[in-house]
């Protein structure tokens, strides 16, 4: 059994499966990541893995497939493509398949998305980011803090019948913890970056100390509507449903409540929302799409208005447009969602707010209706009171229930200072600010969360 090198590999499945399809992409991902999880401040495991994946996507006759080969030699990938072919001729047409993207694309180099430093990085340094972190949060008011710590090195390689030949390496660095004052008083935040000029775990747990501890002794949440500053890490996931939205899969499956709306108002004229692929040190930055396109930026909706939905070469077809930019393998997606920033800083927006509540995070986001836009979701952490522009005290045990087309209408004020967000919550990152929201509606909540738990974090 002749096992082939990595690029090997993907050249060999390329060429032979060029003689049997139509259109061909090979992409293959291989990644290095360390992981160390702590719990009420103690590391409680380490670990270290290697992974690698080959996805293949193959058309013929407007028959489509895709599929994931488990072992890089020339026999399983024989047999892979044999049972491919019998496949599509099984398979019905999809008439509206198009093709992938053909050409020699040049392509720009994203800044900050590899560090060398980050898989050099000893075990000792790991661990110390976790101590740096933990005691922060110790020294806010926190009396114990869980949470984890990831990084990765990946190199990505894109090879297609279209003449696309691509590779990329990236590195990244996560920090997630969720410090606690007592049961009840909890905060949880996040570093994440590419590289660590920008990693700061220190501020990170610090925040969350003094958070956890500004929440002691929450009382019970009256429900009601309620003026809302959310803060990033709670608002990330209301703008990536906007970007999931804009994907034209979702307007084609009818779940997303941005079908039939192009060109008009879908939000408060001072909200400007991107999917930008080439943002530096972006999460998910990449220079290129699953069909070798170079990526770019794409305005989603600006002042207000939806402009552009998330296309690839086929979908672009059909509807008379360019692509994006946002092929996946399988349906286009957005990269990175990026909130234009407005111009008030925190306490600018508490007095902006005057009465009403402040979220710091948010938990089990779930939607009734993808098309209307219905939803729920539970406040997880510290949940302010506000008075006359100042935190007087806290509360718990609310949900918030509401439309996320309304949400995106009564956002008022947007802060200058932004962050990156990405963790198990929010998949795809989003860097955005503090965001002002009125007439949020909130219901009563009986969720019990365990309190030792951050949450994973996406690396």
């Amino acid at each position: 059994m002749e096992k082939l090198a990595f690029e090997a590999a993907l050249d060999y499945a390329l060429r032979n499966a060029q003689q049997k399809f139509d259109d061909v992409v090979v992409q293959g991902i291989r990644t290095q990541a360390r992981q160390i999880k702590f719990t009420n401040n103690e590391i409680s495991t380490g670990r270290t893995w290697m992974d690698q994946s080959v996805s293949l996507f193959v058309a013929k006759d407007r028959r489509v497939a895709v599929t994931t080969l488990k072992e890089l030699e020339k026999k399983g990938i024989d047999a892979t493509l044999e049972k491919l072919v019998k496949f599509i001729r099984k398979s019905q047409p999809n008439e509206e398949y198009w093709k992938i993207a053909k050409g020699h694309f040049a392509y720009r180099d994203v800044q900050n998305l590899y560090d060398p430093r980050v898989p050099k990085l000893t075990p000792e340094e790991l661990v110390g980011f976790v101590e740096t972190g933990v005691n922060a949060a110790l020294a806010k008011g926190a009396t114990r803090a869980s949470g984890v710590l990831q990084t990765s090195m990946s190199t990505e390689l894109l090879k297609t019948s279209g003449g696309a030949r691509a590779h990329q390496k990236g590195t990244s660095i996560t920090f997630s913890i969720r410090a606690f004052a007592e049961k009840d008083a909890s905060g949880h935040k996040l570093s994440c970056a590419r590289a660590m000029q920008h990693f700061r775990p220190g501020d990170a747990g610090g925040r969350a100390g003094e958070t956890a501890r500004q929440a002691l002794h929450p009382k019970p949440g009256k429900p009601g509507k309620y003026d809302i500053l959310f803060e990033p890490l709670a608002v990330a996931g209301f703008y990536e449903s906007v970007a999931n939205a804009a994907s034209i899969f979702s307007v084609e499956a009818g779940l997303s409540f941005l079908e039939g709306k192009m060109n008009k108002r879908v939000a408060s004229d001072i909200v400007t929302i991107f999917d930008d692929a080439t943002l530096p040190g972006g999460m998910a930055s990449t220079k290129f799409d699953a069909e070798g396109v170079p990526a770019s930026k794409t305005t989603l909706v600006r002042f207000g208005v939806l402009r552009n939905y998330l296309h690839n070469t086929s979908t672009a077809h059909r509807y008379h447009v360019n692509t994006t930019g946002n092929a996946g393998i399988i349906h286009p997606h957005p990269w990175n969602v990026v909130v234009d920033k407005g111009n008030l800083n925190v306490w600018e927006m508490l007095q902006e707010l005057k009465n009403g509540l402040y979220v710091t995070n948010l938990w089990y986001t779930r939607f009734q209706n993808y098309k209307t836009g219905d939803f729920s979701t539970i406040p997880r952490d510290a949940i302010f009171t506000v008075e006359n522009g100042e935190i007087t005290g806290s509360v718990k045990d609310l949900r918030i229930s509401d439309n996320l087309s309304n949400l995106l209408m009564n956002i008022e004020a947007l802060s200058e200072a932004r962050e990156q967000i990405l963790g198990w919550e929010v998949e795809t990152p989003v860097k955005c600010g503090h965001t002002l929201i009125r007439h949020v509606n909130t219901t009563k909540s009986t969720e019990k969360f365990g309190e030792a738990k951050a949450g994973p974090t996406h690396s």
